[in-house]
């Protein structure tokens, strides 16, 4: 989910396996870009080819919500699934203490009507345009003392494509640090209507505990229609069909979304400067927020209301990073991330990548010291660290990463950038110290965590959730687990099977996934989706929302 505005300032630092191996990346790792793919390692492992028009069709189908979040198209008539958490934000400003359709649920058919969002913007990537050779020539040409001629010639191509009249928006996209550069062109919706979500509570069954663990029972979606002069849009091209049997253990799939943002290429210095100075900070600064904003909440029910919303977020934060911290704090990860250093300046062979790395493990360590102790400015101490990074590394960076894509090339994947990404792997559990954790979770299981607790908060359902229990297929799966490497931002991305028909849902990974930000273990990094089979059931048979479940079985 997106962070609130007062999270951006930690946001400058984290957002919220090693990366660069000596041959080629483990396939089940990496976010890649549409025109990046590992073709060979897909081939090789999987036996899978994917043709140029199922890359259209996935790229097509997969949408980006501008205020943080991905979804996909899932019918011919411009509906849209993403997850309630990336809705929140949107149904919070739709709704009142009157019609307070967070914690009742939104229904579009009982309402009468489709809701327009508030601010809400959709996007769509219609074309991918690699302008790598122009750019680097006019960096190659630019004489002036700044450098920075080239730039203004990106923003000039992006502004030339640009037609806000047609909805079309061109954005500036570099990948692998500044050694490719991009230009996505975009359509834009801006008339985007909420057609369903259920009470936020089932949503986020478990609450704050159970959030970012597994085995979980969330129904953690929302679905939106895609309008332009006032119709729906013909999707019909490039919707995703929906499989409501799911995917089989072990079967491979494929996440179609936007990560947020990575920093895997960061040297083993900058992380332990992460680890001992800017990650204690944030997490100290969050733990502060939440307790603060609780007790505003406790005084009346209509702060709690203005302030759910900005809390979720705070609380949601606060656990990714210190799922951050406990990975920088794992000896044996690092280890790995220096053995990883090392290797990249054995490989390069040359000197001045050498003395880069040096130059910034020795500004780090200066950062370290000036920055020790227990009560940190945090707004200072990220101030200098963006200037020392920019100013004083800045250079010595860009060798390093010159160096890392001379020797990798696009053998390893580009850090994150908000911008759409393929990633793929399997439906596995995994083990969790001396247990086995499942690959799926059913409404059994939800029935049974809700009893265990006598239904008490946050592990209690809406009345008709009990009533309507003996309606349901209690076997059937509700959520799932895969190896796909995601990150934040691929909330409400689609779970797709090879012949790119819906089996999930990503909202979430678990516990041992949240040091993703610095790398990917494939041992126990679980994306956690909702089954497809989970959600027709339950909004079939708990909602009756039969036009919705007809639309999405049948494309009606």
């Amino acid at each position: 989910m997106q962070l609130t505005p007062l999270l951006q300032l930690a946001a400058a630092v984290v957002l919220s396996g090693v990366a660069f191996p000596t041959s080629t990346v483990r396939p089940d790792e990496g976010m890649w870009p549409f025109d990046g793919l590992p073709l060979k390692q897909l081939k090789e492992k999987y036996d899978f080819e994917p043709t140029a028009e199922w890359l259209d069709h996935v790229r097509l189908g997969s949408v980006r919500f501008d205020t943080g979040g991905s979804g996909s198209f899932v019918s011919p008539n411009g509906l849209v699934m993403t997850n309630h958490h990336v809705a929140l934000e949107t149904i919070q400003k739709i709704s009142t203490q009157e019609k307070d359709w967070v914690k009742d649920g939104f229904s579009s058919r009982l309402y009468g009507s489709e809701v327009k969002g508030t601010d809400l913007t959709l996007r769509q990537l219609i074309e991918i345009k690699d302008v790598t050779a122009e750019i680097l020539a006019a960096k190659a040409e630019d004489k002036t003392p700044e450098g920075n001629e080239w730039r203004a010639k990106f923003s000039e191509m992006c502004a030339a494509i640009t037609d806000d009249e047609k909805h079309i928006k061109a954005d500036e996209v570099q990948l692998y640090d500044g050694n490719q550069f991009r230009i996505y062109v975009y359509h834009v919706y801006d008339d985007v209507r909420v057609v369903f979500a259920p009470e936020k509570q089932v949503a986020f069954f478990g609450g704050d505990p159970d959030n970012f663990t597994y085995p979980r029972y969330d129904l953690d979606c929302a679905f939106f229609r895609v309008y332009e002069d006032d119709k729906p849009i013909d999707s019909s091209k490039f919707f995703f069909k929906w499989n409501a049997a799911g995917a089989e253990t072990d079967e491979l799939v494929f996440v179609s979304g936007h990560p947020g943002s990575t920093e895997r290429a960061l040297t083993y210095e900058e992380m332990e400067f992460h680890r001992d100075v800017s990650v204690p900070a944030i997490v100290a600064r969050l733990t502060q927020m939440r307790d603060m904003l609780k007790k505003q909440m406790a005084r009346s029910e209509k702060r709690a209301f203005e302030l759910r919303d900005r809390y979720f977020g705070i609380a949601n934060s606060l656990k990714a990073y210190e799922g951050h911290l406990a990975g920088l704090r794992d000896a044996e990860r690092m280890a790995a991330i220096q053995k990883r250093d090392a290797a990249l300046i054995e490989r390069s062979g040359k000197p001045e990548v050498k003395a880069a790395f040096e130059l910034i493990a020795g500004e780090m360590k200066k950062l370290m010291t000036e920055f020790a102790g227990e009560k940190v400015d945090l707004q200072r101490m990220m101030q200098e660290h963006e200037r020392v990074t920019a100013q004083v590394c800045g250079e010595a960076k860009g060798v390093i990463n010159k160096a890392r894509f001379d020797v990798y090339g696009t053998d390893v994947y580009p850090d994150a950038t908000f911008t759409l990404r393929l990633a793929y792997g399997t439906v596995k559990g995994y083990e969790a110290g001396t247990t086995n954790v499942p690959p799926k979770t059913t409404f059994n299981g939800l029935y049974e965590r809700n009893a265990a607790f006598d239904n008490q908060p946050p592990y209690d359902l809406p009345a008709h959730w009990i009533e309507k229990k003996g309606q349901l297929n209690l076997d059937t799966p509700y959520n799932f687990v895969c190896t796909a490497d995601i990150i934040g931002g691929n909330s409400g991305s689609p779970i797709l099977n090879r012949k790119a028909e819906v089996v999930g849902l990503v909202f979430d990974g678990n516990i041992e996934s949240l040091p993703g930000n610095y790398w990917f273990d494939e041992r126990v990094n679980r994306c956690v989706g909702v089954h497809t089979g989970g959600m027709i059931e339950a909004i079939d048979k708990i909602y009756g929302e039969h036009d919705l479940v007809r639309e999405l079985r049948d494309g009606k």
